[in-house]
């Protein structure tokens, strides 16, 4: 070879180095953002595993004791504690068929931090729940 071609040479490893480490560093942060999405996702589905346990537990409560105010009240209060600002509800929906829905405080998923909240709340089919306010229904017989 000759110094010529050599020279030329040189530089282009370090440039090939910069560059494989500009790719790990974007993909390092893609990998964070997708864990911390994870860990968003997997709360909202916690908060909702838990108001299906509370509508769940009241609807039986109801079968089983006839809804009496006293299993009401119980398990209003503990729903308040078992999800944020929880709210337990039941209404008649015709003949024996009830609902049993629970509301609770939704924290907003946001894709990014400049961006707007993406919305992931379902409404329910009875509630005149509020804005930025998540639910669980659960329809049962008495």
């Amino acid at each position: 070879m000759s110094r010529v071609s050599e020279r030329g040479l040189r530089g282009s490893t370090l440039l090939e180095v910069a560059i494989a480490l500009g790719v790990m560093a974007m993909c390092g942060l893609g990998l964070l953002s997708t864990q911390l999405g994870l860990a968003r996702h997997a709360q909202l589905a916690a908060a909702r595993e838990r108001a299906a346990f509370a509508a769940d537990a009241i609807a039986e409560a109801a079968r089983v004791t006839g809804a009496t105010f006293a299993t009401s009240d119980r398990w209003k209060a503990l729903t308040a504690s078992v999800v944020p600002e929880g709210r337990l509800t039941t209404s008649s929906a015709g003949g024996d068929a009830s609902i049993a829905s629970v509301s609770w405080a939704a924290t907003p998923l946001r894709a990014a931090s400049g961006s707007t909240a993406v919305s992931q709340v379902a409404p329910c089919i009875d509630a005149t729940g509020s804005a930025g306010r998540a639910c669980v229904a659960l329809a049962f017989l008495r």
